[in-house]
């Protein structure tokens, strides 16, 4: 699911990546017959891989997003692109560097580099079969492309190749560096990659300590007991999840003991600190009605109003 076009010229370098990516919630056997489908190049158009969805009788939610970056500039002077590659142990990343004269491929599992390739200059196509030949027959027009063409083909170039199959997306990001190869491109390539490498490590620890945020945030949610109690109905005050919701029927809560609200994994309150909620009908409500979770609902105690809120409520961690 994927085009990214790499060039690393004499005259400077270039990389631009398409955004598409399939999102699915469906049986795997179902999805990798899908894709399967869908490397096969069978499918062209939004029609038919509706189609192919109806036929394979996929009832889970599954779709094209067009909201992923492929491609990223490292620094002034290196670009990079990346592809997922499948293999035996499952599924890889790709990335290739360029800069002018000089181009990498490193292969990663995880954020552990299992190899890298270096070579000179080169204009390198990566995606699936059906796409890699589709950018062919375009290139075919345009002889031994420049920086120059390269960059002044490009809205053509993803305007045919989408066209053609429905694995590659119209929009596009693209990177550029100036300048001309000279014997440091390689070092240049190597103290990038380094660079880049880190930086993936970094996302990863930061990513797998949100994941673990929200395991924990989802093991302590408060399934029933008391919230807190109501200590102003009506005011102008915000909250997370009630922020449309108009004056009147927001309520300010404070937090009972052994509670906590949460957002996106971090305690934004605790016991006896107040948060802003919100009631469908705040004429019901009044200062020191009690806020619950009874049955997995959240509610006014005895008054049967539901009250909402885009914090997580949370038992207090000791």
């Amino acid at each position: 699911m994927t085009l990214v076009l790499a060039y690393a010229g004499t005259d400077g370098a270039l990389i631009a990546g398409d955004r598409r990516t399939l999102v699915a919630r469906a049986e795997e056997e179902k999805m990798e017959e899908l894709e399967r489908r869908l490397y096969s190049g069978d499918v062209r158009t939004r029609e038919e891989f509706e189609e192919l969805v109806e036929e394979l009788g996929i009832d889970g939610y599954v779709d094209f997003h067009d909201d992923r970056k492929k491609v990223w500039k490292v620094n002034d002077e290196v670009l990079a692109g990346e592809v997922g590659v499948r293999s035996a142990r499952g599924v890889r990343r790709r990335r290739v560097y360029v800069t002018p004269g000089a181009h990498a491929f490193v292969e990663l599992e995880g954020d552990e580099v299992k190899s890298k390739k270096f070579g000179g200059p080169v204009l390198i196509v990566e995606g699936p079969k059906v796409v890699k030949e589709l950018v062919s027959e375009f290139l075919e027009d345009l002889g031994r492309p420049d920086l120059e063409t390269l960059r002044d083909s490009l809205d053509d170039l993803f305007e045919h190749v989408a066209s053609e199959t429905i694995l590659v997306s119209r929009k596009y990001d693209v990177y550029e560096v100036d300048g001309r190869a000279d014997p440091l491109s390689r070092a240049r390539l190597q103290s990038a990659i380094k660079e880049d490498i880190e930086e993936l490590r970094r996302y990863r620890r930061k990513l797998a300590e949100e994941m673990l945020k929200h395991v924990r945030e989802a093991y302590d949610l408060l399934e029933e007991g008391e919230v807190g109690e109501v200590v102003e109905v009506g005011t102008e005050e915000e909250g997370k999840g009630v922020e449309e919701e108009p004056p009147e029927r927001r309520i300010v809560v404070r937090l009972a003991e052994g509670v906590e609200a949460r957002y996106w994994g971090d305690v934004v309150a605790g016991p006896g600190d107040t948060v802003v909620m919100a009631v469908e009908d705040p004429d019901k409500v009044e200062p020191g009605d009690r806020v619950i979770v009874e049955d997995g609902e959240m509610k006014i105690a005895e008054k049967d109003v539901p009250v909402t809120t885009g914090y997580s409520i949370c038992r207090k961690r000791d």
